[in-house]
């Protein structure tokens, strides 16, 4: 189990897209990689006991609650029309899943 954990955590680390584990039942983000730290220029810090609907760049693409609560029905929502905008106002592609826990 240790190893597998080892494996995911360096996995997650190193992944060239950007990750954000949220709380499924809260929508609250319980772990962001390290790629879309940079990307959005905000600390792990920043990111950690936010909702997803909190974070200012997040703002066109989960503008409220029930965006968040057909991700939580469908498990998977992928945004073409609505990219993401960094602090540099480039936009990113984006797409949510939920995870099962």
């Amino acid at each position: 189990m240790k190893l597998s954990e080892t494996k995911y955590r360096r996995l997650f680390e190193a992944a060239k897209d950007g990750i954000l584990l949220l709380d499924g039942d809260s929508g609250q983000i319980i772990d962001v990689n390290p790629f879309l730290e940079e990307m959005l220029g905000l600390s792990h810090k920043e990111f950690i006991g936010k909702n997803l609907w909190e974070l200012g760049y997040f703002k066109d693409i989960v503008a409220s609650k029930e965006n968040f609560a057909e991700l939580q029905e469908e498990k998977y929502i992928r945004y073409e029309d609505l990219p993401l905008r960094n602090a540099h106002g480039l936009e990113r592609k984006v797409e949510f899943c939920q995870q099962p826990v």
